[in-house]
C-alpha cells in the first residue's frame, strides 16, 4: 500500500516538472516566434515599398519624366490620391498600399516625400517635379512607412504625405514616419532601392535637417 502511494506521488512530481519545463520553453520560444512573425511582416512591407517605388518610376516614364502628384482634383472635382494613380502599375492589388504591421490604417500605410512630390490640391502649387532633376537619387527618400503625429508615437492613420523633419503637419494628409518594425522604418529611395532605418539615421538630429528629403 505504501509502495503504491509512493509511486503516485513520484508521478505527480514528474508531471509538475514537465509542466515547468513546458512553461520555460514557452517563455523562451514565444518571443522568438513573435520576432520571426514580425520579420516576415517587415519583409512583406519592404516588398510593398519596392513595388510602389518601381511604380512611381514607371509612372514617370509614361508621363514625360514627371513624378505623380500626391493628389489632384479630377474634372468632376473629386480628389484622386497617389495610391490610385499607381494602381495601374500594381495590377490594382490594394493590399500593396497597406503595411502588414499597420493595425490602424484601412487604406494606406505609406507616404510620398512631401518636399519632392507636389500636391496639386494646394493653393498655387508648383510645377510637378521631374525625375531628372535630382542631384542624387540614391540618397533622396521617395516614400516610407507613415502614420504618426509630431511625437513620432501617436498614430495618424491613412495619411498620404511623409512630412520632412523641418516641416509642420499642416494638412490632414501629412504625417511623420512610423517605426512599426521593431523601431525601424521601411524607406524607398528615388533610385528604387529600399532601406530599413532607425529614425536617427534619416529623420531626427540630421544636419541639414531635411538632407534626406531635398531633391
Amino acid at each position: 500500500m505504501n509502495c503504491r502511494h509512493h509511486k503516485h506521488a513520484f508521478t505527480l512530481i514528474e508531471l509538475l516538472v514537465v509542466i515547468a519545463i513546458i512553461a520555460i520553453l514557452a517563455a523562451l520560444l514565444l518571443p522568438a516566434l513573435a520576432n520571426a512573425k514580425e520579420k516576415g511582416r517587415q519583409t512583406s512591407c519592404a516588398n510593398n515599398v519596392r513595388q510602389q517605388s518601381l511604380a512611381v518610376i514607371l509612372y514617370a516614364d509614361d508621363n514625360s519624366g514627371t513624378l505623380p502628384p500626391t493628389a489632384y482634383n479630377d474634372a468632376n472635382g473629386n480628389q484622386v490620391n497617389w495610391p490610385s494613380m499607381l494602381d495601374p502599375y500594381l495590377n490594382h492589388v490594394a493590399k500593396i498600399h497597406l503595411c502588414p504591421s499597420d493595425l490602424k490604417s484601412q487604406v494606406n500605410s505609406y507616404g510620398l516625400n512631401e518636399l519632392t512630390f507636389v500636391d496639386l490640391t494646394d493653393p498655387n502649387p508648383p510645377t510637378l517635379t521631374r525625375l531628372a532633376s535630382f542631384h542624387s537619387t540614391s540618397t533622396t527618400i521617395m516614400q516610407g512607412d507613415l502614420g504618426t503625429e509630431d511625437d513620432l508615437l501617436t498614430p495618424r492613420p491613412d495619411t498620404l504625405k511623409l512630412t520632412a523633419p523641418g516641416s509642420t503637419l499642416n494638412d490632414d494628409a501629412d504625417a511623420r514616419p512610423s517605426t512599426r518594425h521593431s523601431g525601424r522604418c521601411d524607406l524607398g529611395f528615388m533610385d528604387g532601392h529600399v532601406e530599413h532605418l532607425l529614425l536617427n539615421q534619416f529623420y531626427t538630429n540630421q544636419n541639414p535637417t531635411n538632407q534626406w528629403f531635398m531633391p
